[in-house]
């Protein structure tokens, strides 16, 4: 903690004199940062006495990494027990962290049935529904990973959202449009949605990366989740978290997905526990809960 902290923050000092501006004309009473950058200025801003307001920060993965910490901070709030003895543990007072869960949009609270969801969207409401997240911008090998998937032996329909990369959902349109009608699994491309939290709630499985937000969100809708190649850092973090809790699968290797989420759909045992193990894991409530 705090390592590199003198160099990282007068990099963020130069690059954030508009911010800093703004703090010092709007005086809030209360700053809560959901990431570190502003975080730091803050907390800076509070040491050298040019703004008097209260701090707090929310971590947006289940682990907490050195960046995170600063000096200056009335509350933390965390996803996890552990991540509140490893905060203990670094000396930041436990009056001080709340186990809060990572905040999401509070329409995950709202119950949906899968089938009138699948009924909405046009989906087939008996088959095994998964969900690929590409992600806001729909970066990542999303190409190649749903190529994969369509080698998928089990009676399954894919839902690909490709956030707002046009050129991404142009590429899967011809791939789906190329495919014979009825050819298992069916394939369904959607671009951007603000409609998550509904095809979430249509679905049994989501392949993607182990961000936060989206885990969160998954977790929320009881979503047994396929990790494919974390990215290092903060997503290993989340997947083995997420893995621990006994919620997801992990697949480093893309020739051998469509297999192992074979292998899961044909243990429906399985699955169910880890869709209970996910909602065990979720807390829907944790925006509200900051909020207060």
């Amino acid at each position: 903690p705090g390592r590199h902290e003198r160099l990282r923050l007068a990099l963020n000092k130069l690059n954030t004199t508009r911010f800093v501006r703004l703090l010092e004309r709007e005086r809030p009473d209360w700053a809560v940062s959901t990431h570190f950058l502003p975080a730091e200025i803050i907390a800076w801003l509070r040491s050298k006495g040019r703004l008097v307001t209260r701090q707090a920060i929310v971590v947006t993965d289940f682990d907490i990494q050195a960046i995170w910490l600063t000096h200056h901070v009335d509350r933390y709030f965390v996803a996890l027990d552990e991540t509140r003895v490893h905060l203990e543990r670094l000396g930041v007072s436990p009056d001080a962290i709340t186990v809060s869960g990572i905040p999401i949009d509070p329409v995950f609270e709202e119950p949906k049935a899968a089938r009138a969801m699948r009924a909405k969207h046009g989906l087939a409401p008996e088959l095994t529904t998964i969900l690929v997240s590409a992600g806001g911008f729909g970066v990542g090998p999303v190409e190649a990973l749903v190529r994969t998937l369509l080698e998928l032996q089990h009676p399954a329909q894919l839902v690909v959202i490709c956030g707002r990369s046009e050129d991404l959902k142009r590429r899967l349109d011809k791939l789906a449009g190329a495919r014979p009608p009825k050819l298992n699994p069916a394939l369904r491309v959607v671009g951007y949605t603000t409609e998550m939290d509904e095809y979430m709630a249509a679905a049994d499985l989501l392949v993607g990366k182990p961000g936060g937000l989206t885990s969160s969100e998954a977790l929320a809708r009881g979503l047994a989740l396929v990790i494919v190649r974390p990215i290092p850092g903060q997503e290993e973090r989340n997947a083995d978290h997420l893995l621990e809790a006994g919620a997801a699968i992990r697949c480093n290797n893309l020739p051998a997905l469509a297999w192992k989420i074979d292998r899961l759909l044909n243990d429906p045992g399985r699955l169910a526990t880890m869709r209970e193990n996910a909602r065990r894991l979720a807390r829907p409530d944790a925006a509200r809960e900051i909020a207060a």
